[in-house]
This record gives C-alpha cells, sequence and structure tokens, in this order.
C-alpha cells in the first residue's frame, strides 16, 4: 500500500498529526503523524509543492533526508 503524499489523505487512512518538529539531523521542518498502527513517522513538504494547507504535497522525510542513515535502526 502506498503512503499518501497529503495531509487529508493521510488522516483519511487513519493517520493522525502529532505535531510539528525540526529533523535533528539536517534542521529540516518536520511534520509526525502517527501511523494506523501506532508508529511514529516524520514527513517534511516536498519543496515548491503548493501552498501550506491539507493539500500539501507531503514525503516521509527519510526519502530527502541527508543524515537518514543516522538514525536507521541496526538490528
Amino acid at each position: 500500500m502506498a503512503i499518501p503524499d497529503n495531509r487529508k489523505d493521510l488522516e483519511a487512512m487513519g493517520y493522525s498529526f502529532n505535531g510539528e518538529g525540526l529533523c535533528r539531523g539536517c534542521g529540516a521542518e518536520l511534520f509526525w503523524f502517527e501511523t494506523p498502527r501506532g508508529k511514529k513517522m516524520p514527513f517534511s513538504r516536498i519543496a515548491d509543492a503548493g501552498p501550506s494547507d491539507d493539500s500539501e504535497k507531503l514525503e516521509p522525510h527519510w526519502s530527502s533526508c541527508p543524515n537518514r542513515e543516522d538514525f536507521r535502526s541496526r538490528k
């Protein structure tokens, strides 16, 4: 199942918005959501994707963070 790319569709699929913050790795603005399974998931705004509202384009932050490997859990 694909992850929706806007807040309205995320919430329609059971994701709940938990607040904003900054990435500890790159300093980017983050939008935190809780997934339907109760996991925390950071999203970032896609640059030049339109106005700041429920339909703004979002992507999972790990897809664009230059420091994503610093946060990857090791098993």
